[in-house]
């Protein structure tokens, strides 16, 4: 037990929901005679289009429903609309997507201080039969004519007055910005015979449906002469996607913007997108192999304690000084039979970073096995000897469904066999979707991760992605090669910032339940950087190769940034280039991980690396390091609130508890700060450094001038608790700096029909107390945007200040948290987390920790008393 372990605050107190806020406004709704002047010839059209169909089909397949999906653009947000959809019969809703930043025009804007603004609008995707449009078309003239709609309709009113655009789903729809046709303009370099791709279907709720639109794609696949590899359908996610290879001539027709229209595969209706055979990969280059030089004598694990940890990866090399007797592995595929020593390359740095940190300096070992579920294996590229084989997960198998299966595995046990890692609270995705970068949609593989964080109560630790491309700083070398280098980093970071379409979260980084890493800049090696080389960052400020947020929803993401390696760049070679690159070699600096070494037998070799997924691996050490802190806690007095909520959702509080922009957040705000971006200047950066970078030690344990509290329960829609954290007597009155931080954490339920997504949200309010909070008051909001802090399933808030404030023994810090539906329906309590600490200087003098445990005890013990 630490010396001065975290406490456990009394049960909290019932609480009406606090009232929330409405939101951003919509453009106004247009008339109905402007309306039918913009979108009158559209429908007409459109009905023109239907009735050729028809009788298309009447004469080539007698029997069969002509099927279109239909693109309602609106200007704005419309609640329930799903409910109005599904009156019309025939009208199946399929999904509705946020649009971002739509540029006014003379119909729809929002106007704010005089000015038109970009604003936010809605795609809704529907199914629509012949005898559906004809109700839709019906609907609208009962619009024009100014009626009232029937009981369940009225919605549509608002969906025309809001109207901009109603289309069809499109060939382009299925095939432009979804990757696929640049994979296949790289693969068709290299490849001989047929490429692969995925398919993904409008998911139909409907088993008959499903099956029938199957079997319409398979067809049209075999005519072109290709394949399918493999089908998945997760429904709780409505997720049915096809795995297939298509043979060069027809993806050659599909490439060709004039020909592709002729190719009966993509004019399918069933069909929502063409996606880039989206495998993950990880690459580790071994340019500057060494030996172990040293590992400290931790003791293994119990061969009884059960993994708290799993790692999704590539297979490690088990037999390393590192990680032998360390290792759960579990490889139900065999993928271990063709995975040769020499190539366990990703696998083995992550178990070893999770296991140890840093092996320039390694810590203590985490105390429990670390899980291993390999999903990855070497791939050679054919015809490239040159190159390394990269570690992959294999063509032919849809990474969403390889996913589900390992996880279902660990915690339900599979063909008979029982759950093999049931104990499991986070789960270590250090890999990410090259050619799916976040766009605005969610991504399968998000949604998944999403879903299976609430079903099975467990945290995905993901990386938020790493991103090679040059740094455009606009000025020749000549002008920059002698500039002081504190200039230089401003101009990387500006440059990086500015590059932001480029340098996007890659899937599933956007998750929502999902905690999301990027990297600082920071290791522990020594290394004197090669004579061409620079320096491109301040140490512990962000990397200059992360992805930047936000994420889905415009949620804060990365959640948090921890070290991921030193990233050099290379100085040009010309002084007329405007450009710094990654160095094409893997030496250091870095951070040091095991590695195969050069020669068979070879288990003691390191090789330095970095890179968000790095980041990751130690946010998942930092979670097995503090399991145990949990588990004693739970034996302390109050310690049974700790089985309210599941370990997941306490670790997930407590990863970002410890997160502060600090020195970074300092100099990001004066380099980014204009006249004229000062209200949106802390939602900026939130992309750039998330919550911050986390110190994990400080949530390890307290000291005499840090106390930190833990709390949690449940809360259904519309409720609500308030926490209360005594205030230390001795601080009243007492001038100098103090750091209140509150955290809250919960995963919540997904609706995957709803735009909205989360079921849950879950908030708390301004903390009240004496050390008032807010603007020329005792204690001023620090770090990320107020607003986006709201937007996910994490609210991590930090308030500083100097000023003294006057209370007296007894008085507390109140937080309140609220619950609230957010996707229709919210049924059930959601589990949530919370933990607050107070912080002061230490030149104060004051032992906060014994004033604040003493009166957390006595309010517990009482409770505990008189069975409350």
């Amino acid at each position: 037990m630490a010396e001065r372990p975290l406490l456990i605050l009394p049960e909290p107190t019932t609480a009406a929901r606090a009232k929330k806020g409405s939101g951003g406004g919509d453009p106004a709704p247009l008339a109905q005679a402007r309306q039918q002047q913009r979108l009158g010839p559209r429908l007409d059209e459109l009905e023109a289009a239907f009735e050729a169909k028809r009788l298309t089909m009447q004469t080539t397949a007698a029997g069969l429903v002509p099927e279109d999906v239909l693109v309602l653009e609106t200007a704005g947000t419309l609640d329930d609309f799903l409910n109005a959809a599904s009156r019309i019969e025939g009208l199946e809703f399929l999904a509705e997507y946020d649009v971002d930043d739509i540029p006014p025009d003379d119909d729809f804007f929002v106007e704010k201080k005089g000015a038109h603004e970009q604003y936010r609008g809605r795609v809704y995707l529907m199914f629509a039969n012949q005898h559906a449009f004809r109700q839709l078309l019906n609907l609208w003239s009962t619009w024009q004519r100014g009626e009232d709609f029937q009981r369940g309709l009225t919605k549509w009113r608002d969906v025309f007055a809001l109207l901009r655009d109603i289309r069809p789903w499109s060939v382009r729809d299925r095939l432009e910005e979804t990757g696929v046709l640049e994979d296949w303009r790289d693969r068709l370099e290299w490849e001989r015979e047929k490429l692969p791709c995925e398919i993904e279907l409008w998911f139909r709720s409907d088993g008959q449906q499903r099956a029938a639109a199957v079997s319409h794609v398979r067809a049209r696949v075999q005519e072109l002469g290709g394949e399918v590899a493999s089908e998945a359908v997760i429904a709780d996610i409505h997720y049915h996607t096809l795995a297939v290879r298509l043979p060069i001539t027809a993806v050659q027709d599909l490439l060709d913007a004039d020909r592709r229209g002729e190719v009966a595969l993509v004019q399918a209706e069933q069909i929502q997108f063409f996606r880039a055979s989206g495998q993950m990969a990880g690459r580790i280059t071994v340019d500057q192999v060494s030996q172990l030089a040293h590992l400290p004598d931790g003791p293994p694990p119990n061969p009884q304690t059960q993994p708290v940890v799993a790692l999704l990866d590539g297979l490690p090399l088990q037999s390393h000084r590192a990680l032998a007797g360390r290792l759960s592995v579990d490889d139900p595929d065999d993928f271990g039979a063709d995975y040769e020593a020499r190539f366990r390359l990703h696998g083995t740095a992550m178990a070893s970073l999770i296991i140890w940190g840093d092996l320039h300096s390694p810590g203590e070992p985490i105390p429990q096995p670390l899980y291993v579920r390999p999903i990855m294996q070497p791939f050679s590229q054919p015809g490239r000897d040159d190159l390394p084989p990269e570690e992959r997960v294999r063509e032919g198998l849809l990474i969403v469904d390889l996913i589900h299966r390992a996880v279902r595995r660990m915690f339900e046990g599979d063909g008979g066999e029982p759950a093999t890692a049931p104990d499991v609270a986070v789960i270590n995705l250090s890999i990410g979707i090259a050619d799916r970068p976040f766009d605005g949609t969610m991504s399968p593989l998000a949604r998944l991760l999403d879903w299976l964080s609430w079903k099975y109560s467990v945290l995905f630790l993901v990386s938020a992605g790493n991103h090679g491309r040059p740094i455009a700083l606009g000025r020749p070398w000549s002008e920059l090669a002698a500039v002081p280098t504190d200039e230089l980093h401003d101009l990387v970071v500006k440059a990086v910032a500015a590059d932001t379409r480029h340098r996007r979260l890659l899937s599933p980084a956007e998750g929502m339940n999902a905690l999301t890493v990027g990297a600082v800049h920071e290791d522990g090696d020594s290394t004197t950087l090669r004579p061409n080389w620079i320096d491109p960052a301040k140490l512990g400020f962000p990397s200059p190769v992360n992805a930047q947020g936000q994420g889905y929803k415009r949620s804060v993401k990365p959640d948090v940034l921890a070290p991921g390696g030193r990233a050099a760049l290379v100085k040009p070679l010309l002084n007329t280039s405007t450009e710094l690159t990654l160095p094409g070699v893997a030496y250091g600096p870095g951070q040091l991980v095991a590695t195969p070494g050069p020669t068979a037998g070879d288990v003691s070799a390191t090789v330095p690396n970095r890179g968000t997924s790095n980041a990751t691996a130690l946010m998942s050490r930092g979670a097995a390091l503090l399991v145990p802190v949990l588990a004693e806690l739970r034996e302390t007095d109050g310690g049974q609130a700790l089985d309210q909520v599941a370990y997941a959702v306490w670790l997930k509080a407590l990863l970002v508890h410890g997160a502060r922009w600090g020195e970074a957040g300092d100099a990001y705000q004066a380099l980014f700060r204009t006249p004229a971006n000062g209200n949106k200047l802390a939602e900026y950066l939130t992309r750039l450094l998330g919550f911050g970078r986390v110190d994990l030690d400080a949530v390890r344990e307290c000291t005499k001038a840090r106390v930190t509290a833990l709390a949690g329960g449940t809360l259904a829609a519309e409720a609500g608790a308030e926490h209360r954290f005594p205030l230390p007597p001795s601080l009243s009155g007492k001038r100098g700096w103090r750091r209140l931080v509150v955290t809250l954490a919960w995963m919540t339920p997904i609706h995957p029909l709803n735009h909205r997504w989360r079921r849950a949200h879950l908030w708390f309010a301004s903390p009240q107390s004496k050390l008032s909070v807010g603007s020329n008051k005792h204690l001023e909001r620090r770090g990320a945007d107020w607003q986006a802090v709201q937007r996910g399933t994490v609210q991590h808030e930090v308030f500083e200040g100097e000023k003294a404030a006057a209370f007296v023994d007894g008085d507390e810090v109140v937080v309140h948290v609220s619950c609230r539906e957010d996707a229709k329906v919210l049924s059930g309590a959601v589990p949530y987390a919370l933990a607050v600490t107070l912080e002061v200087d230490t030149a104060i003098g004051i032992d906060i920790y014994t004033e604040v445990r003493e009166r957390v005890l006595s309010k517990v013990r009482v409770a505990a008393g008189s069975g409350g």
